[in-house]
């Protein structure tokens, strides 16, 4: 009988280590004979990041490790920004999501462990941020994609998620060494309190002081496939 698949999804700011987290599960999982697909699931990532670049580009502006709409909106362009958040939310909503949530649940139901850095929680969270930190403007326009995208997360619940989390100071040093941009305290903050009112049932790890390996071993002994 082939196995089941599951979609195991990994939350978290950026810096505290979904990625190599990932890279040591997926690891682990294929040494044990699962096959295994990683895959990214967030806001403003496919088509959308792509008409992002080409007019940060067509603009002459230098990107840098700031994110193009954070690069934007400090350039002074905020109608430009705004225009191109709800765009955004549109080809999100409509096509990138739909399209690989349908990917993402054909491989799950090939038997395959499918790992997600980020997935529907993370992209409502952040267009809902990123209207906020834009400034009062007229929201409603916004209301279609994100029913959409919540509706999706509905109909495509994942299997397992996994909620990583480190201290505002271990995640400042992190991003000071690898040159991050972005203006994350404020961000965290409220990502924290979004997730924790919002997603039930998860396994939740501080990374501030665990080696991959001890959090690969966690997670899989919560997935119950530590066999003796």
């Amino acid at each position: 009988m082939p196995r089941k698949g599951r979609l195991i999804v990994f939350l978290g700011p950026v810096g505290v280590g979904k990625s190599t987290v990932i890279r040591g599960l997926a690891n682990e999982l294929r040494a044990r004979g699962f096959r295994t697909h990683t895959i990214f699931i967030k806001a403003f990532h496919g088509p959308s990041y792509m008409l992002w670049l080409f007019i940060i580009k067509l603009l002459g502006l230098r990107r840098g490790w700031l994110a193009p709409w954070y690069l934007m909106i400090r350039s002074g362009m905020l109608r430009l920004a705004k225009a191109l958040t709800l765009i955004s939310a549109y080809v999100d909503a409509l096509l990138s999501l739909p399209l690989k949530l349908f990917w993402v649940y054909m491989l799950r139901a090939l038997g395959i462990y499918v790992l997600s850095e980020d997935y529907l929680h993370s992209t409502i969270f952040d267009y809902i941020f990123t209207i906020c930190f834009m400034g009062k403007w007229n929201i409603k326009p916004f209301n279609f994609p994100l029913r959409v995208i919540c509706a999706l997360l509905s109909a495509y619940t994942p299997d397992e998620v996994i909620v990583l989390i480190a201290s505002d100071h271990v995640l400042k040093i992190r991003w000071m060494l690898r040159g991050y941009g972005d203006p994350q305290p404020k961000y965290v903050r409220l990502q924290r309190i979004y997730f924790s009112n919002n997603i039930k049932n998860t396994l939740i790890i501080n990374t501030d002081e665990l080696s991959v390996r001890e959090i690969v071993y966690i997670i899989m002994r919560k997935l119950g496939l530590l066999y003796s």
